[in-house]
């Protein structure tokens, strides 16, 4: 089953894509504005044929947002770090995501935007101290992610968090897929990000550090993960920081990430005026 989230007739729907065409998403009798109570509500399954209009963010509120980071064995290459021992984690907010096509701001604050195509999953439903051999009895299925990257805040403290969770620079989408299509909690999938059609990041998920059942472990063995809430799961080597020079996006500058067997978000990014 394929999922998107968009605009119908002036209010935001959940819907099931089967060949390019939409129908609600509905559970008990129900449709829906957001993932997360339709994932609640029970077996989901197509109900009227409706014409979509702007694509949202696959997930448009989801509880939490979990990011990894350095977790592509080529990119903590690229960034001269060895491979973390454990999960490096940092949040996001709902109000950080923006649609799969939408045009992404560049803050006048920030000359270090950066690209990271990200492989995400979203939970189906409630999970603690979950062991990896069971993640799969939670894991609903994946979509792509562009994790934007303010490289200058990035690295103002340890911390990512501030580099990491701008408002509208973290497009989510086109479509979430069920796990059972791409291969359960072991996705083997080509992801590829582009610049401007110049190809950045070229790289397979079979390249995690830690794949999807060590997370779900990981991440579920401090804090429940409730349906609809995302896990970012890092982005492969291809970043713009790591280039010698580096680049950066600028304004006018479009990125698009593609994931095999869920297909592509292509934002253009625009220069934010002042406050």
């Amino acid at each position: 089953m394929r999922l998107a989230r968009a605009v119908v007739n002036g209010s935001p729907k959940v819907l099931v894509e089967q060949d390019g065409s939409y129908a609600l998403a509905m559970a008990s009798g129900r449709e829906f504005w957001d993932l997360p109570e339709l994932l609640a509500a029970g077996r989901i399954e197509a109900g009227e044929t409706v014409e979509p209009g702007d694509l949202l963010p696959v997930v448009g509120r989801p509880g939490k947002i979990i990011c990894v980071g350095l977790n592509y064995r080529a990119h903590a290459a690229e960034t001269g770090r060895p491979p973390p021992d454990y999960p490096m984690l940092f949040p996001k907010w709902h109000t950080s995501l923006t649609g799969p096509v939408a045009d992404v701001p560049l803050p006048p604050e920030s000359d270090r935007v950066d690209w990271e195509a990200e492989l995400a999953f979203v939970f189906g439903k409630a999970a603690r101290r979950v062991r990896a051999e069971d993640a799969g009895d939670y894991v609903f299925g994946y979509t792509a992610a562009n994790d934007v990257s303010m490289r200058d805040f990035q690295r103002h403290t340890a911390q990512f968090t501030a580099g990491k969770a701008w408002d509208h620079a973290t497009p989510l989408g086109p479509v979430i897929v069920t796990a059972d299509e791409l291969g359960g909690t072991a996705p083997d999938l080509a992801i590829t990000g582009r610049l401007d059609g110049e190809t950045m990041q070229d790289s397979r998920t079979d390249d995690l550090i830690f794949g999807v059942p060590e997370l779900v472990e990981y991440i579920t063995t401090s804090m429940t993960m409730e349906p609809g809430d995302l896990v970012l799961t890092g982005t492969p080597s291809g970043v713009g920081d790591a280039m010698d020079p580096p680049r950066y996006l600028t304004d006018g500058a479009v990125y698009e990430v593609e994931i095999e067997g869920i297909g592509t978000l292509r934002n253009t990014f625009r220069s934010e005026a002042p406050v």
